[in-house]
């Protein structure tokens, strides 16, 4: 099942056990198997039906794979999946631990729905030919050779729909999170599995989570200008360095230790901030939230920011904060909706406050059920100088359960990277 050539002086580097997309096969991993040479053993495990394998009828077997890994579990390891592979490597990672075997160092999953929830795209599996390619061409991010191409259509589909038929059967069975660090990748321009949704991995850990955000679509694996092998080689190394931050990245830090306050928001250089990003560093600018012990921070590089974390219990649809037309807008949804689309209004106007320094009453948004990122009302009063801004929602796992923020930045498009910590940050 595995695919690799062992360089003899990688005794001391751990292994990356990779596992692929629907219809991806282990030569999606030659890219990172060469980047990541020194600094682990990249091991693409190759499933039936593609490449090496073809000859096989195309299936998915955990319980295989499982034993594939198995045997190498005495030295240190680290599992990636994308997209369907993380959803296997999830379920491999806990039957090791069934099996009572030593866990990984690391569970990565890119571009993958949380396991707890149900895959959308699945259900193209019971479409016809044409219309299952078109949803994979558009939604996916697969080549239109597949649809343009007969050759490769007549080969690819059988493994295709036996891989979205695993994905559409999957049944996720509830058990303790993981004691094991997940980081979480996703494409920034990943419509089909954003950002924010990526957040819910967290869900399944006890024990660090982080999300980055890299350039590229659903399948960013293969993205030539993607940053997951830079990414992926900096949190092996462990160098402990200085945090990089780039230009158009948004770093948020969340904590939930209630010993301490947070700094005020605007703080440029908090301790927390100094310590991981290097002292003597007047660009980085910090904006902070805190609420029932939990702080969420946002470092960026030079651009001011807003944050902002929901307050618990129903807010009140009569808040000052709440324009007429979205009092009229919550009013015409669902009574079990209202709430929630309230909070969600108070709270993005919160974090653009914060940032702007524009009253939030005077801050309103169009479109109240729309996913986001939000843009908000710019026409009426445009010296308010809000038109560059946007604002992400996230629903943030946490020991408490799941906790609304936003995060406001004045730019269109920024690449986001969350660090859940137990320990103070900023």
């Amino acid at each position: 099942m595995t695919e690799y050539s062992r360089p003899p002086t990688l005794d001391s580097v751990p292994t990356l056990f990779c596992l692929p997309y629907a219809g991806g096969a282990a030569s999606a991993y030659r890219a990172i198997r060469k980047t990541l040479a020194g600094v682990a053993e990249v091991v693409p495990l190759q499933l039936p039906g593609r490449e090496s394998r073809f000859a096989e009828p195309p299936r998915v077997s955990v319980t295989e794979i499982t034993d594939e890994i198995a045997p190498r579990t005495h030295r240190p390891y680290a599992v990636y999946g994308h997209s369907m592979g993380a959803r296997i490597a999830f379920e491999v990672v806990r039957e090791l631990r069934r099996r009572a075997l030593p866990p990984p160092v690391r569970l990565y999953v890119g571009g993958a729905h949380p396991p707890d929830r149900k895959v959308p795209l699945a259900a193209a599996v019971d479409l016809p030919d044409d219309a299952f390619v078109d949803q994979l061409i558009r939604r996916a991010g697969a080549g239109t050779e597949l649809r343009d191409v007969p050759e490769l259509r007549e080969l690819a589909l059988p493994v295709l729909r036996s891989d979205f038929g695993w994905i559409k059967g999957y049944r996720f069975t509830p058990e303790p999170p993981l004691d094991v660090p997940v980081v979480a990748f996703a494409g920034l321009d990943d419509t089909e599995v954003p950002p924010p949704l990526m957040l819910g991995w967290g869900r399944h850990t006890r024990s660090r989570f982080h999300l980055g955000t890299v350039r590229g679509g659903h399948l960013f694996l293969a993205d030539p200008h993607a940053d997951l092998a830079r990414l992926l080689a900096a949190d092996l190394a462990g160098d402990g360095g200085p945090e990089p931050i780039e230009d158009d990245e948004a770093h948020l830090w969340l904590t939930t230790d209630a010993a301490g306050p947070a700094q005020p928001t605007g703080a440029t250089q908090p301790a927390g901030i100094a310590r991981r990003y290097g002292a003597g560093r007047p660009e980085l600018r910090c904006a902070a939230a805190c609420h029932d012990g939990l702080t969420l921070a946002a470092v960026t590089l030079g651009h001011a920011a807003g944050v902002a974390i929901g307050p618990p219990g129903a807010p009140d649809t009569t808040d000052d904060l709440l324009q007429a037309g979205e009092r009229e807008q919550i009013e015409g949804m669902a009574e079990e909706d209202r709430p929630w689309l309230a909070l969600r209004a108070r709270t993005a106007k919160r974090a653009l406050a914060e940032g702007t320094g524009v009253d939030p009453a005077l801050i309103g948004f169009p479109d109240l059920a729309a996913p986001g990122p939000w843009r908000p009302l710019t026409g009426r009063d445009p010296g308010l100088g809000l038109d560059r801004w946007r604002v992400t929602h996230l629903s943030l796992p946490t020991p408490r359960g799941e906790v609304l923020a936003a995060v406001a930045l004045p730019y269109d498009r920024p690449r986001l990277r969350l660090t859940r910590l137990t320990e103070a940050s900023c």
